[in-house]
């Protein structure tokens, strides 16, 4: 079946995408603003450079076409912390998919725990096996689209002990989005 994605609607294009270019792995992703830490789950998320170490993320838009906590919080200097998602942490993980106004953390609403690593950055999940801390570098915006590229610097990572050896090689078994499912190792979770 050959698509012309220029005849196909954007849910459609979307669903084509998100269910082919797979895994792709959950940015949890925490940002601060006024003492409040967000934190919030992103799979539009891939490396770019290792020369520079570059990530990109895309973020979509609030209901009401404001941009979400997430991506206010890039444009106003708040440093990034991504989280990686095992599968113990999946399911609190979608809770904090969750809507909540900009004043309520999403660390606070739903219980989860977290630790100051860095003390320039926002917080990691606690029970994450691995985060990076990044710096918002800027935005690539692409007329038309409903989600808004961003580009991170990647300056520092933490790893659990028992997920990395001295020789620097990571074995992690993240968390992965298939369209609506989620997969880890190959293995549709739910």
């Amino acid at each position: 079946m050959l698509l012309d994605f220029s005849k196909l609607d954007v849910n459609s294009i979307y669903k084509l995408i998100s269910n082919t270019v797979t895994p792709r792995p959950i940015a949890w992703i925490s940002t601060e603003h006024h003492g409040i830490t967000n934190l919030a789950p992103f799979s539009y998320f891939i490396p770019l450079s290792s020369e520079p170490p570059m990530l990109i993320v895309s973020i979509g838009k609030k209901d009401d076409d404001s941009p979400k906590d997430t991506l206010a919080n890039f444009l106003k200097g708040s440093k990034v912390t991504i989280s990686f998602v095992h599968k113990e942490l999946k399911d609190v993980m979608s809770q904090s998919a969750t809507s909540l106004s900009y004043e309520e953390s999403e660390f606070e609403t739903f219980g989860i725990s977290g630790q100051k690593i860095l003390p320039d950055y926002p917080m990691m999940v606690k029970a994450s096996k691995a985060a990076f801390f990044c710096s918002f570098v800027k935005t690539m915006p692409i007329e038309g689209s409903e989600t808004t590229p961003c580009l991170l610097l990647v300056e520092h990572a933490y790893y659990c002990d028992d997920v990395i050896d001295p020789s620097l090689h990571v074995k992690m078994d993240n968390v992965g989005r298939v369209g609506s499912k989620f997969l880890v190792n190959g293995e549709i979770i739910s």
